[in-house]
């Protein structure tokens, strides 16, 4: 009896580790997802930008739409991050001329590839924290400033599959750029590694837990025939 007892007891012990590890294993998976990567519209009028100035997070995203088609003036955002004036550097942007609409034959297709009416930026966690002022310059030569304001994020990011630097939509990427695009989503980051080895435990647990459940009540039946036994 005393024998029985005492497995009773290991059984119990485990029971409370199996849930211990199916409470980590969530935590672990919730950490991962943290907070999730933002776009942020900012609408490009003739007289300014209806989000001039936004607070965003690392890995956030910033999208500009020119609906300026009162004017029938193209905008362009420019950002000189090394200050050289040219535009070209790898943190500069440079949106091109921005039209209000883009002119589409009977198969939906724009007539001039190059034509775009948006543009996006991401500022991933290449960038600082800190206050990024760009331009938003019409074709007349007016312009307005903008400044976004990068905070830190202190949490596991899921990005969204958001636009990089430089993209112009309308505008198809490469057969390359695709390819880079595929192979860097299957690249191994410490927060999917996390992931997994959340996912692993907590199964693992899971399946200890009802191996245990069905121990005990195996155990259960063998006390009551001892009992009556006796």
């Amino acid at each position: 009896m005393w024998l029985l007892m005492q497995i009773m007891a290991v059984r119990s012990k485990s029971f409370v580790i199996a849930i211990v590890l199916c409470l980590v294993s969530i935590t672990m998976i919730s950490s991962v997802q943290g907070h999730t990567a933002q776009a942020h519209m900012s609408l490009i009028k003739e007289d300014g930008l209806t989000l001039g100035s936004p607070t965003i997070i690392q890995n956030d995203s910033v999208i500009w739409a020119n609906v300026d088609n009162s004017s029938n003036l193209t905008h362009r955002i420019l950002y000189d991050h090394d200050g050289d004036g040219l535009y070209n550097g790898t943190f500069d942007w440079d949106s091109g001329e921005l039209h209000a609409y883009c002119e589409r034959d009977e198969n939906n297709s724009k007539i001039d590839p190059d034509c775009s009416t948006e543009f996006a930026v991401t500022l991933d966690l290449n960038w600082t924290v800190g206050n990024y002022t760009y331009q938003n310059i019409r074709s007349d030569n007016v312009s307005f400033n903008g400044t976004i304001k990068l905070t830190a994020d202190t949490e596991s990011h899921i990005e969204q599959n958001l636009p990089a630097i430089g993209s112009q939509f309308g505008i198809g990427n490469s057969e390359g750029e695709n390819e880079d695009n595929v192979e860097s989503s299957d690249e191994m980051t410490p927060e999917k590694m996390l992931l997994y080895v959340g996912l692993f435990t907590g199964i693992s647990s899971v399946g200890l837990l009802i191996l245990l459940l069905v121990r005990k009540s195996s155990d259960e039946g063998a006390t009551d025939k001892i009992e009556e036994s006796e």
